[in-house]
């Protein structure tokens, strides 16, 4: 039981960073930490290289990348995890997905292509 507790803002190494309520994000944002949007506004392009997870009655117009994204609130465009999508039971996405996992609970929505497997990264995108 030592350590345990103390770092969970920096774990995995990764920092965090966190948009609340009153908080807005526009244009592109590339980061290897993880990305929380609960609440408050957020569009464009965001390239994450940890985890991204867009609360309960969060609105996200973006392109998202990163490594296992969760979606409780609305997102509308492009999506890419390179490990897991889970959608929640109030999600709503509209937007072609690429995913290596797939989770969606009962009473979510997803419109869009879906394309599930190992990828490759393309050369020069």
């Amino acid at each position: 039981m030592e350590g345990t507790g103390q770092s969970d803002s920096k774990r995995d190494g990764l920092k965090k960073f966190t948009l609340g309520p009153n908080d807005s994000l526009e244009g592109k944002l590339t980061y290897d930490g993880h990305m929380t949007v609960d609440g408050g506004h957020a569009e464009g392009e965001f390239r994450i290289g940890g985890n991204i997870e867009i609360g309960n009655g969060t609105v996200v117009k973006a392109l998202l990348e990163g490594s296992n994204v969760t979606i409780k609130g609305e997102v509308e465009g492009k999506l890419t995890a390179r490990d897991k999508l889970t959608l929640g039971k109030a999600a709503k996405l509209n937007g072609d997905v690429q995913v290596r996992r797939l989770q969606i609970e009962d009473g979510a929505t997803l419109n869009g292509y879906v394309r599930m497997g190992d990828f490759e990264q393309q050369a020069g995108s």
